[in-house]
């Protein structure tokens, strides 16, 4: 991560906004005259600077998301500094109750209701401010159109419109709200087409100078919690690297998804473990869990999305074995790459 440090008046700025009619819209309204002093920084230096200052800068704030018709809000509490570098707290406000503390160290979450801790190295909750993915803006640019597009507001407050329109069928597109002055985020849309799939939007957002450690510590109290431990089931080696080469090969993928990592998972709710292959192009990023079959199922759900919003899920069956692909990319992108799937070696028949 790489510390910028933000100017000193940012820090004690509170912004209080409209979270009646941010809930009630969900929306952002141009704006150009709200901005009196505009910059002349382009698009890609905005996104820089806005994945630097969400890194690390002290804030806390409550959060709404909405997918499809659904709602949730949630307290965000974010926190870093020298020692213990980037920290996040969430705590979900409405809905089934749950409690998310992670670092670069691993992640926790609670279910209070089902009594149940999970902790683990991958996020439990990555939502769509994990911003450090805008970052590299320039190695984007060949896949998304990346531009200015005026001047808004989110309840009230000024921000500037970054749009990246994807190049081609592959990707989703995306609009952020960035308060220049700060540069921290208030608002993210993701769009198929001209249709919105979700919106992430702070109703209230404070900046703090100092980093609260009391903020970083779980508020369930989880004795007697049932206690899981997602983890990679082949060994570490290393610099806590999985030694565990695939039995599969991505033979085609949409251009610019790459494979990322390739791992053999034990997860809470599958007895066995499976084999999970990660892809990404830099913003979208999608996994492919594959997993043998003990006996024959109909392939009546083969090849069907699933959507939730960003989340898409497409499964296909080959072979004796179940495909998953799931990610925030569009069919398009996970049926390649399904269908591109193949055995490293060739299968022998039962």
């Amino acid at each position: 991560m790489r510390f910028n440090p933000v100017s000193a008046a940012l820090f004690g700025l509170v912004c209080m906004l409209g979270a009646g009619a941010a809930y009630a819209e969900g929306v952002v309204a141009p704006c150009p005259s709200l901005l009196a002093q505009s910059s002349d920084m382009g698009a890609e230096e905005l996104l820089k600077r806005m994945a630097s200052a969400m890194q690390t800068t002290n804030y806390e704030g409550l959060l709404l998301h909405m997918r499809g018709g659904e709602a949730r809000s949630m307290r965000v509490f974010h926190r870093y500094d020298a020692e213990h570098g980037e920290r996040e707290h969430l705590v979900s406000l409405d809905g089934k109750p749950f409690e998310v503390v992670q670092d670069s160290q691993g992640c926790t979450c609670v279910w209070p209701q089902s009594r149940l801790v999970v902790v683990g190295h991958t996020p439990a909750f990555n939502g769509r401010l994990f911003t450090e993915r805008f970052a590299e803006a320039g190695s984007l640019g060949a896949f998304y159109a990346i531009s200015l597009q005026g001047q808004a507001r989110v309840g009230g407050i000024g921000c500037r419109l970054v749009r990246l329109a994807p190049r081609d069928a592959y990707r989703f597109g995306y609009r952020l709200c960035i308060h220049e002055p700060s540069a921290m985020l208030l608002n993210l849309e993701v769009f198929n087409g001209e249709r919105r799939l979700e919106l992430s939007q702070f109703t209230q957002l404070r900046m703090r100078k100092e980093a609260d450690t009391d903020d970083m510590r779980l508020f369930s109290n989880i004795d007697g919690f049932r206690v899981v431990e997602d983890k990679p089931e082949a060994p570490l080696q290393g610099e806590g690297r999985a030694a565990f080469k695939s039995g599969w090969l991505a033979a085609v993928l949409p251009p610019g998804y790459v494979q990322r990592s390739a791992e053999l998972r034990s997860t809470p709710h599958r007895p066995k473990p499976l084999e999970q292959l990660i892809f990404s192009d830099g913003l979208s990023s999608v996994s492919v869990f594959i997993e043998r079959l003990d006996a024959p199922e109909p392939a009546a759900n083969e090849g069907k999305p699933h959507p939730r919003g960003v989340m898409q899920r497409v499964v296909r069956e080959v072979d004796g074995y179940r495909l998953t692909a799931v990610g925030d990319a569009p069919e398009a992108a996970m049926r390649m790459m399904l269908e591109g799937m193949q055995p490293v070696t060739p299968r022998s028949e039962d």
